[in-house]
């Protein structure tokens, strides 16, 4: 104040005397604090009213497994996306089966791979709310082995488990190919030990989700099957958004749903517009096996479509005819029509879309 008083001071004393440019200056400098103080009222008056009228944040429990189609999660908590859609996000790491620890309330929402549609048949309590992405499982074999493709599989050992959804979608490839997926010597082992097993000749090929499968063919093997790039798998979604029945019957579990089905929105938009971003905060939070370069390349692959309604219900259609083609849905009808209403009714009971 003492400041511009004095270099008013100077300027009015060209013009005035110095008792004049004193009173003229005082008074201005007078009316400038009353504006001043005016204004600060006036914004703390707003603030005030946008703090009271601000969303209270709904707490939500988001699980992962560690996959590089997770990175939706990732980046909506280290970007601050859940929070800004109202969301208090507590994650979590699965290491065990999801039914326990959503009957426990200690998991809301999670990605839900087509591994899980067979036990919501059979009685897991989640609902489908939103679509997620295409691409993100592959199978890589031996140079050794032969394998060029999935019609290549009869009478190999492929680590597969029996059921995940990398089993089920070879098999339905290999029907597809007039091939026989029971003539496969079906093992499982550990996602992280599956290159090695392969390099000790123990198997000849093996399925799983990114980045096991990105990893071994930076490696050199050969890559026989993929649902980021094979036809008739790459047209469909293979992860959705999940959210326990229990989470979405709470009294604000519609909006928990609509917020969820935003922010992954929002995150999915971030990772199709900066892959290379996205891969290096996701890898230096420590989320995901791999190096920054080759996740970026998977994410960049990767179809992000958050909200889409028609390919969510499109996707889970064709996930049901392949569990069926894969001979894992006995009680289905063969008869066509029958079945198209059998599988249009497993569909309507899982899902609740959410998105916009």
């Amino acid at each position: 104040m003492q400041e511009l008083s004095r270099r008013k001071f100077i300027q009015a004393a060209a013009v005035a005397t110095a008792a004049a440019g004193l009173a003229t200056t005082g008074l201005a400098g007078c009316q400038q604090q009353a504006a001043d103080d005016q204004a600060a009222a006036t914004d703390g008056a707003d603030a005030s009213t946008d703090a009271s009228s601000a969303p209270e944040k709904i707490p939500v429990t988001v699980g992962y497994w560690g996959g590089t189609c997770e990175s939706p999660i990732f980046i909506g908590v280290e970007q601050g996306i859940f929070e800004e859609e109202g969301l208090d996000v507590d994650v979590l790491q699965i290491t065990a089966d999801v039914a326990p620890l959503m009957a426990n309330d200690e998991l809301d929402c999670f990605e839900l791979t087509p591994d899980k549609f067979k036990p919501i048949q059979n009685g897991l309590e989640v609902k489908i709310i939103d679509s997620l992405h295409i691409g993100c499982i592959g199978g890589a074999a031996s140079v050794e082995s032969g394998i060029k493709t999935v019609a290549d599989l009869e009478g190999k050992t492929v680590a597969a488990s029996i059921g995940s959804i990398p089993q089920i979608q070879i098999a339905s490839q290999m029907v597809l190919a007039g091939k026989d997926p029971n003539k496969v010597n079906w093992v499982t082992y550990p996602n992280a030990e599956m290159e090695l097993a392969l390099d000790n000749g123990e198997i000849d090929a093996f399925a799983a989700y990114d980045p096991f499968p990105s990893m071994a063919w930076e490696n050199g093997k050969v890559r026989f099957f993929s649902n980021t790039y094979d036809e008739g798998l790459k047209e469909y979604l293979c992860c959705f958004v999940g959210l326990s029945d229990r989470a979405l019957n709470r009294e604000n579990g519609t909006e928990l749903a609509r917020r969820l089905s935003a922010a992954f929105k929002r995150s999915c938009a971030f990772l199709q517009e900066n892959p290379d971003e996205a891969a290096q905060i996701v890898q230096t939070a420590g989320y995901i096996a791999g190096d920054a370069e080759m996740n970026a390349h998977c994410i960049s692959e990767y179809t992000w479509v958050a909200g889409d309604k028609q390919l969510l219900d499109d996707s889970v259609y064709e996930i049901w005819m392949q569990i069926y083609r894969a001979g894992a849905l006995e009680e289905a009808p063969k008869d066509e029509a029958e079945l198209d209403a059998y599988i249009k009714e497993l569909r309507a009971g899982m899902v609740a879309y959410y998105g916009d």
